[in-house]
């Protein structure tokens, strides 16, 4: 589980790169690019980090749900919010699911994947 990490972005530019950086650096890495199959892989397997865009295609209802549906099928995952449309309500949200971060896009592909691969970043 630890070097196990999903991603759920409909951004397969973003998506795809992270995938191939991580993998680079020996991580097992799955792509959901909409919710069903986010939900898929969840309830396969567990997975140590989860990066997900809660905005799949700007479509802001999800958020709350998806965020919800991460944490529930997943309770001892990290989950790092990566994200174009912050707002105080998905602040809120994410820190209520207990996400390590929100960051916001774009960010580059190194550094997020050194942020995944050591989550301490995130507390400096």
């Amino acid at each position: 589980m630890q070097n196990r990490v999903l991603l759920i972005d409909d951004d397969d530019l973003i998506a795809g790169s992270l995938r191939d950086s991580l993998r680079n650096r020996g991580w097992a890495v799955d792509v959901a690019l909409e919710p069903l199959a986010a939900h898929a892989f969840m309830t396969e397997q567990p997975y140590g980090i989860i990066v997900v865009d809660p905005y799949l295609t700007a479509r802001s209802p999800q958020h709350l749900s998806l965020l919800g549906m991460i944490r529930r099928l997943q309770p001892l995952s990290v989950m790092i919010v990566l994200t174009a449309y912050g707002s105080p309500e998905l602040h809120e949200s994410a820190a209520a699911q207990r996400a390590v971060a929100v960051l916001p896009k774009p960010q580059p592909v190194g550094y997020l994947t050194d942020v995944i691969t050591d989550t301490s970043i995130l507390r400096s």
